[in-house]
């Protein structure tokens, strides 16, 4: 099986709720295209009603879809439940073309785990087997999976790990926390070594990547065949470059790329029509991390998340406004 565009040791720009949509991402790739690949947000499949197709275009991204080497290397996440419209919502998704779907078995939210998707499938395998083999047998192309290691402990991990297999999962990503350990502990990455003993398929290591050393130390540590990282690529999008030596950690280069950033995907926030108060809430949450590191960080923090309008909130970042 060919993994392309993911090679070993290659880097996956993690889903993340609110955050990985297609404006994010389109920016990521215009500045930092040497991600191997980029994930979206998980699109929650409906109990009833589906996503009319262009739902779904927006979702991937239409500029994506269009573009084979983009649609290639950007994985499209879905979380769902037993009593959901799981094989008309994976049919609509090959329909439009995606190449990549991927699971999420690892959402610890209470809200999405009430409603039986997420972590919660972990403690369940019959049902999650069930899931799991609808999926595959309803998307022809590449299927992937993100999981933690169990609910409460890593009892069935194994089993869960053999069952993905089983049920003809391509890739696994292991995160390395249980969901009650949801994240107030680190990652424990003998859980991926483990997966990446019991797996006939690849297992890409996820949990407590900050920085590049982090990034060799969990492909030595574990033999995983990848690394997805999540939080450390909101701290540093340019996470790849940073990796490969291009750029140095030295706090001005790090406000330098946050600027650059910031203002690319504000101007295709603004290009793609929204109104200033969705701009400046969406602007806000993505800087939580991206300020780290830098000169008088709490400080550049605290400006951005008082600021009132659009204008504000760029000078207190540090570049022109443009209106909304």
């Amino acid at each position: 099986m060919s993994l392309a565009p993911l090679p070993p040791g290659g880097l996956i720009f993690a889903p993340m709720e609110g955050v990985t949509d297609a404006a994010y991402r389109a920016t990521v790739e215009e500045l930092f295209p040497e991600w191997d690949v980029l994930a979206t947000d998980f699109l929650r499949v409906p109990r009833s009603g589906l996503y009319p197709p262009k739902h779904l275009v927006a979702h991937q991204g239409a500029e994506v879809l269009r573009t084979p080497r983009l649609n290639a290397k950007t994985m499209f996440q879905i979380l769902t439940s037993e009593d959901a419209l799981t094989a008309q919502m994976v049919e609509g998704v090959a329909a439009i073309g995606v190449d990549w779907l991927d699971l999420n078995l690892g959402c610890p939210s209470n809200t999405v785990c009430k409603n039986g998707g997420g972590s919660f499938l972990l403690k369940d395998l019959q049902k999650l087997e069930r899931i799991v083999k609808l999926v595959r047998t309803h998307f022809p192309r590449r299927f992937s999976c993100k999981v933690r290691v169990g609910w409460a402990d890593g009892a069935s991990f194994q089993d869960t790990i053999r069952l993905l297999n089983d049920c003809g999962v391509e890739l696994i990503t292991v995160h390395g926390r249980t969901r009650e350990m949801m994240y107030k502990e680190p990652a424990r990455w003998d859980w991926i070594a483990e997966a990446v003993r019991v797996s006939r398929v690849p297992i890409v290591g996820n949990g407590d990547v900050w920085s590049p050393e982090d990034a060799r130390r969990m492909l030595e540590h574990t033999g995983c065949y990848a690394v997805m990282v999540a939080r450390g690529a909101l701290k540093t999008p340019w996470f790849p470059l940073w990796m490969s030596g291009a750029v140095d950690d030295a706090p001005q280069t790090r406000l330098e790329l946050a600027r650059s950033f910031l203002s690319s995907y504000s101007q295709r926030l603004i290009a793609g029509g929204i109104r200033e108060h969705g701009l400046v809430k969406q602007m806000k949450g993505i800087t939580r991390y991206i300020f780290d590191g830098v000169d008088e960080s709490e400080a550049l923090r605290r400006r951005v998340l008082l600021s009132q309008n659009a204008q504000q909130l760029f000078s207190a970042c540090g570049f022109e406004h443009t209106s909304a």
